[in-house]
């Protein structure tokens, strides 16, 4: 290397090998090969660090349009395919004979009442006059005083007295009455938008049903604006759906181009409520921006940029703010401006939903959960409002809308399951409310006009990702609402093959081979992913807890010694093994994605998984013995609460010391030591500016112009250097990773056997029935149990 003429001491490489990064050392970049891979005899490889350019603003706007056109004709090419391949099956499906049970019963003695009730003598009733349905088979959409469109159910008596008032209607107008329509209604106070620059003031005027407000707000440059946009979209589009890109980037496009001759912003209104539809898109924008700023994991100036003040710096290490924090304030004005008391039929405007979703996704991962959950639930409400849980006025909208009705309403369904899940609330509705039909592809090679820029990703993704949401919100309402009143087996058994067999149903695109020592797999596959493996905790967690408390009340921790499963089946086994895998894998996928840099370090549901999956990990430790396949993925875990910690996510601080303590609690034997003494530092988590408890307060929040900025490869190039330790350098054979209890990690799953088999044993049938009558996975008595601990 060269010397530093200054210093004269060596100038450290720039550059570095990719064994060397993947391994957080230092490397000479003096290669190929390098010092540390020569000494290894190990190939070295080098790839092109990424390098800065100046660009124009036109030739940015021109690639963003290129884009968007490509992906729009990748949509119409997906469409062309799929209706290419449609046609045999659908002749092959016409061909098969009726299902067995669409055929008639014809034994009188297998007839229930509902069907003895409704059995009719055809000769009888042959001359018959047939009375159509009186309602509407899904209900209808009416508009309030105000002007709103909102759904009602066929049990409505709005809908009776309107159906009545229907029936009325030629009598009426044969007497020469007046009509019976309501008269339109003004759309009362204006709305005055100014703009100097990128900074902009709405003034909402004042109304019967809201006071007036004035907000001020400033938009980020055009190039940060839409790098925010591209991140969101990186780590959501395809399995959620809170906006429509093209939409959105067509709009931002336009605004930061108004110069007067191009077209204006289109927000989605007729011109009667323009200037309420305005406030809502702006409102929605500031709140894309404020999520997209927590994935890059940064606060930064309007303009992307770090601040040069020193002093800003050292007072913004001290007290780290929530990054998105600045645009979430902004919008939180115009939300509240917009949604206020008597204003809240705005939900119901163009719009309304998306800026609802996106105002609870940010709370949720501001860890402010009670009030996420109240705004995810306003969110829900609205769409049933709006008939989206129906597919109400589908004949009356373009495929376009509709396509986008669909998946926010699936969207603002996924969201509200999984928060149950995470949180232990009950649902808010059941499957059986719902009739609308999932997302799909569709023609999008000739839009009408209005719908030129919508872009759709594959529909793939979203609908297994209801697919799999719809599975667990069954466990969670069959094995977690209540006591259990007979034998779970049969429970545990249909839910867990449920889940197999989704899985085994998904196409190789979007599936991943977890029995492959390095797993490649992207961040929408690793959004399906753990929440598949979420539901396999979930389903096997009543028996886990079971073993774990039988351990405990024993004196096996007392001796060192683990629990014996030889007496069990295999049925037993095959359950615990898929919850231990799908713990395991839990973590290799999320740590999967750290050289990806596509951990979201400040995600809430990243952050739950993990924990999950760490604590069921440390528990089967502590239980049946299989450290040796464990304390490498504990280790990965442990390490990315740590950067999450580091980066002032303080959620993720609180839940890294609860790992910690239960590895120190549950340490019988010492296998832990180690790992812990690791991570057990005396480096303080930045201090956060709210409180511990998370269902009484709002985030503490930033200005977008306030805090640091690391570009988002460097920042997690320095988050996650020298992360392995020599303990866990090298992984471990495949041999190590065998318990005498459960599989290797990496084994293949066999399908669950018939429930017959399952009970086959004494030993089983005994198992399952304290499964049953103890219930300790629903918080019962297991206190008592935990408390043997403290004595040990």
């Amino acid at each position: 290397m060269a010397a530093d003429d200054s210093t004269g001491r060596p100038k450290r490489s720039n550059i570095a090998c990719e064994r060397c990064r993947k391994r957080h050392i230092k490397c000479d970049g003096e290669g190929p090969p390098c010092k540390r891979c020569a000494a290894a005899n190990s190939a070295c490889e080098y790839t092109e660090g990424e390098a800065k350019v100046v660009i124009s603003m036109k030739y940015l706007s021109k690639l963003h349009d290129e884009i968007s056109r490509l992906k729009i004709e990748n949509a119409v090419l997906r469409s062309a395919t799929k209706a290419g391949t449609a046609d045999p099956v659908a002749k092959q499906k016409s061909t098969e004979p009726e299902s067995l049970f669409k055929q008639p019963v014809t034994s009188s003695t297998n007839m229930n009442i509902n069907q003895l009730l409704n059995h009719e003598n055809k000769t009888e009733h042959r001359g018959s006059e047939v009375i159509p349905p009186f309602l509407d088979k899904y209900g209808s959409m009416v508009h309030s005083r105000t002007g709103e469109g909102f759904y009602i159910g066929n049990s409505s008596m709005t809908l009776f007295g309107l159906e009545i008032n229907r029936l009325m209607a030629p009598l009426m107008k044969s007497r020469g009455s007046q009509s019976l329509d309501a008269p339109e209604l003004g759309t009362g106070g204006d709305t005055v938008l100014e703009r100097e620059g990128n900074a902009y003031r709405i003034m909402l005027g004042q109304t019967p049903s809201r006071s007036g407000t004035n907000v001020n707000f400033a938009l980020p440059s055009y190039s940060y604006a839409m790098l925010l946009v591209d991140t969101f979209i990186s780590y959501n589009d395809g399995c959620f759906y809170f906006f429509n890109e093209g939409l959105v980037k067509e709009n931002l496009r336009r605004i930061y181009n108004d110069d007067g001759s191009g077209p204006k912003p289109d927000f989605g209104g007729d011109g009667r409520d323009e200037s309420v539809l305005e406030t809502i898109w702006f409102c929605k924008v500031l709140l894309i921006f404020a999520v997209g700023e927590i994935y890059l994991g940064t606060v930064n100036d309007l303009n992307g940029y770090k601040l040069s003040d020193k002093r800003k710096k050292q007072k913004l290490a001290k007290s780290p703010r929530l990054p998105g924090s600045g645009f979430f304030l902004q919008a939180s004005e115009l939300f509240t401006a917009l949604f206020s008391s008597g204003a809240i039929d705005n939900c119901a405007k163009k719009g309304g939903i998306e800026v609802l979703l996106l105002y609870a996704f940010y709370l949720q991962v501001a860890d402010c959960t009670i009030s996420s959950y109240f705004y995810f639930g306003i969110a829900l409400r609205a769409s049933l409002i709006l008939g989206f849980h129906v597919d109400v006025g589908k004949d009356s909208i373009n495929r376009y809308e509709l396509e986008h009705r669909r998946r926010l309403w699936w969207t603002v369904y996924i969201f509200e399951r999984m928060l149950a899940s995470k949180a232990g609330l009950p649902l808010s509705l059941t499957d059986d409310d719902i009739s609308t039909e999932l997302p799909d592809d569709f023609d999008m090679s000739s839009p009408p006009p209005g719908c030129e820029h919508y872009i759709f990703p594959e529909a793939e993704f979203i609908r297994n990702c209801v697919k799999i949401t719809q599975i667990n919100a069954n466990i969670l309402r069959r094995l977690y609402t209540r006591q259990p009143s007979s034998n779970i087996l049969p429970i545990v058994h249909e839910l867990v093959v449920s889940l197999f067999n989704w899985k085994k149903k998904l196409p190789d695109y979007v599936n991943c081979d977890f029995q492959q020592p390095e797993i490649n797999v992207s961040r929408l596959v690793v959004n399906m992913m753990t929440e598949y493996f979420q539901g396999l905790n979930l389903a096997v967690r009543p028996l886990l807890f079971h073993f774990v408390l039988v351990n405990l009340r024993a004196q096996n921790p007392k001796n060192g010694v683990f629990l014996d499963l030889t007496k069990y089946s295999s049925t037993v086994l095959t359950l615990l093994n898929a919850s231990f895998q799908a713990s395991i894998n839990t973590i290799r996928s999320l740590w999967a994605l750290v050289p990806e840099n596509m951990l979201a370090l400040f995600g809430y549901m990243d952050r739950e998984y993990l924990f999950t999956s760490t604590a069921t990990l440390v528990l089967f430790n502590a239980t049946f013995g299989v450290h040796d396949a464990t304390l490498e993925h504990l280790d990965h875990a442990l390490v990315m609460f740590t950067k999450m910690r580091n980066l002032g996510n303080h959620p993720a601080a609180l839940r890294r010391d609860q790992i910690l303590k239960l590895m120190t609690l549950l340490d019988f034997n010492g296998r832990n030591a180690e790992l812990v003494r690791k991570h057990t530092d005396n480096v303080d988590a930045p201090t956060p500016d709210f409180d511990h408890d998370p269902s009484s307060r709002a985030p503490v929040l930033s200005r977008p112009d306030s805090g640091l900025h690391l570009s988002e490869t460097g920042l997690r190039n320095h988050l996650f250097r020298d992360t392995l330790s020599p303990m866990v350098s090298e992984p471990p054979s495949q041999s190590q990773f065998f318990s005498p209890s459960l599989l290797p990690s990496m084994a293949p799953l066999s399908d669950v056997p018939d429930l017959s088999d399952m009970v086959a044993g004494s030993e089983d049938i005994q198992l399952w029935r304290d499964v049953t009558n103890q219930a300790v996975w629903l918080a019962g008595d297991a206190e008592t149990d935990f408390n043997i601990l403290s004595r040990l």
